[in-house]
């Protein structure tokens, strides 16, 4: 009878415990930082003020463009209106920051009938109220119908206002919630999102340490060390004082005369710390901060970017990274509200309605010359063709950015004009036309 010897290849020695310790390693479900904390470090760390705020800020900082083929200027002009007087734009960025740092928050619909009826686009928003999620709590079960648009959410929840509670329809609350639970968590009776400082914490903790080390060891880099006969005697008779004050008198002679006095019996000598190697590694713990909060360094610290790189691949990286976050978190929020600014505003919601979040990258002066050059000569060709219209090269303008001062007005008067000027061209053609059949009628007689 043979019997089989199964080898498994792999890096690992068990005489000399090689791989031993990596195998140790494992993963495992770190509980959520609690508020209190959270607050702590937003009161007092500067890199979590930047992670949360920075972000939220540039989200907002050029604010969505509205079109509509069903709306003219005039009544886009009476949302964007409208949007100034509820100050949609700072609560959205409001509620960006804290959902960052506490991982959810709540947005109340305040409009002309109470909380707990349902909103709909025939009421009038009077305004908007962040609530810490801490003061909103379920009530009831999730809504299991499949077809209904809140399914698997809740229906209605209840907000702690003081010793009062408050029960509130859900479509009066928007919940923006910053990093989504895993999707095993999806049906937990927690309704809220992740912090974004829950990936940062223990390398944050770690850097804070790194500064905090080095910044003590500045202060013992040197050491002033007096070697003093009869040292050990002394103290034991309880002569503490005296030597205190005699080690002090030497430092306040040193530090005026910059000269050192001593008994020929004692000894002076200073010792310095080396810093070599400290930087790099205080570098390298801040390169990880700025990794696991997917902001640049060069945006997080402020750091210039080194060696021959320009810094414009991590700007355009980051500003990719603010895009999403627009899509995911402010998108539906200015969806929820659009229905209810557009019946205020118009009457009725536009069929044909839609909002893009414009670029954030910002063109030099050199640039914007050589592109508007480039653009020039593309659709210059292209007029002359046919191809394109004056209102249609003045709207890519627009939307380019290239010229941020046309408005949707000139766009609608070079369209009318545009439309004019065919009109025209259609009569004189036709006149044209009836005189050539008119010719050819007398020849033909």
């Amino acid at each position: 009878m043979t019997t089989e010897l199964q080898l498994n290849d792999g890096l690992t020695n068990l005489s000399a415990a090689l791989g031993a310790r990596v195998n140790q390693l494992h993963y495992g479900y770190q509980p959520d930082v609690f508020n209190n904390e959270l607050d702590a470090m937003w009161e007092s760390n500067w890199v979590v003020n930047k992670i949360c705020g920075k972000r939220a800020y540039d989200m907002v900082r050029r604010w969505r463009e509205i079109s509509s083929n069903d709306v003219d200027a005039d009544q886009l002009e009476k949302i964007e209106r409208l949007e100034r007087v509820l100050k949609i734009r700072d609560v959205v960025e409001q509620a960006c920051v804290w959902a960052s740092l506490y991982g959810g928050v709540g947005i109340l619909l305040i409009s002309d009938r109470t909380l707990d009826y349902p909103i709909d686009p025939t009421q009038e928003l009077r305004r908007l109220v962040l609530v810490h999620k801490n003061f909103i709590s379920p009530v009831g079960n999730r809504n299991n119908d499949v077809m209904s648009p809140n399914f698997g959410r809740y229906d209605y929840y209840q907000i702690t206002t003081g010793d009062r509670l408050q029960y509130v329809h859900y479509s009066r609350l928007i919940l923006v919630n910053a990093r989504p639970n895993v999707l095993s968590q999806q049906y937990s009776p927690d309704i809220w999102g992740k912090s974004d400082l829950a990936p940062v914490y223990e390398t944050l903790k770690r850097y804070d340490a790194m500064s905090i080390n080095v910044g003590d060891l500045v202060h013992e880099c040197k050491v002033d060390v007096f070697k003093m006969n009869g040292l050990t005697n002394a103290l034991a008779s309880g002569q503490e004082n005296s030597i205190a004050s005699a080690i002090a008198n030497v430092q306040a002679i040193k530090s005026t005369t910059n000269s050192l006095l001593l008994d020929a019996e004692n000894d002076y000598e200073q010792k310095e710390l080396a810093f070599a190697g400290l930087k790099d590694l205080l570098v390298e713990f801040r390169n990880a901060v700025a990794g696991a909060a997917d902001i640049p360094v060069t945006i997080l610290f402020g750091q210039s970017a080194a060696g021959f790189a320009s810094g414009a691949e991590d700007i355009q990286n980051y500003h990719e990274s603010i895009h999403a976050l627009q899509e995911s978190r402010v998108r539906p929020i200015l969806e929820r509200i659009d229905p209810i600014l557009c019946q205020m505003a118009l009457g009725s919601m536009p069929e044909d309605w839609w909002f893009e979040f414009p670029s954030l990258a910002e063109l030099t002066t050199e640039q914007q010359v050589t592109a508007l050059n480039t653009f020039s000569q593309a659709t210059g060709s292209l007029m002359q063709n046919g191809v394109l219209t004056s209102s249609q090269v003045a709207n890519e303008l627009k939307e380019t950015g290239l010229f941020t001062n046309i408005s949707a007005e000139d766009i609608a008067e070079l369209d009318e004009l545009e439309q004019t000027d065919d009109t025209t061209d259609d009569e004189f053609a036709r006149y044209y036309q009836q005189q050539e059949n008119q010719a050819e009628e007398v020849q033909a007689l």
